[in-house]
Order: C-alpha cells, then sequence, then structure tokens
C-alpha cells in the first residue's frame, strides 16, 4: 500500500482499477483508491456517509471485477468508480 497526499481530486471518493501490464513498475492487476479531504467541520458527517454509502458501493464494485474471469474484457481493460462527495452546506 502506498498512501499520497494530494488535492487535486474531484469531491469524491474514487477507484481506478488497473489491469496487469497497464502501469510501468507494477506487477500484476491493482486498484488505485483516491479520496479527496474536506474541512474538519464537515469531516464527521462525510465519514458517516463514506461508511454508509460510498465504501459499501466500492466493495461491491471491485469484486464484480475480481469475480470476472481473467481473460474477460471487464478485467483486461481499465475500470473506473467514482462516489462524488453530496453537499454537506448549512
Amino acid at each position: 500500500m502506498e498512501l499520497t497526499r494530494w488535492d487535486k481530486f474531484d469531491a469524491a471518493l474514487e477507484a481506478q482499477f488497473f489491469p496487469a501490464g497497464e502501469w510501468p513498475g507494477k506487477a500484476g492487476e491493482f486498484f488505485w483508491i483516491s479520496c479527496k479531504a474536506v474541512a474538519s467541520e464537515q469531516a464527521s458527517a462525510l465519514r458517516d456517509i463514506l461508511e454508509r454509502d460510498a465504501i459499501p458501493q466500492l466493495i461491491e464494485w471491485a469484486k464484480s471485477i475480481e469475480a470476472q474471469d481473467s481473460r474477460s474484457p471487464i478485467r483486461r481493460e481499465k475500470q473506473r468508480f467514482t462516489f462524488s462527495y453530496p453537499s454537506l452546506d448549512g
């Protein structure tokens, strides 16, 4: 696992699936997951939403890819998951 802090992502929990050979220097398949930070005042509410809704959806999406045969077009092409943050203003 590698952790990198960047502030260039959309306000979302995003994931990408990369098939083997898609990323130089990385062996095998992997998922790249990123999550935009929010203000401290919004963190608790967003954490609840992510744990209740986004993470279960992310896991279901990842499992649906891993369930495919390794020769499946779905598993041999990049895939993307996005859970956009709801508005937490007011």
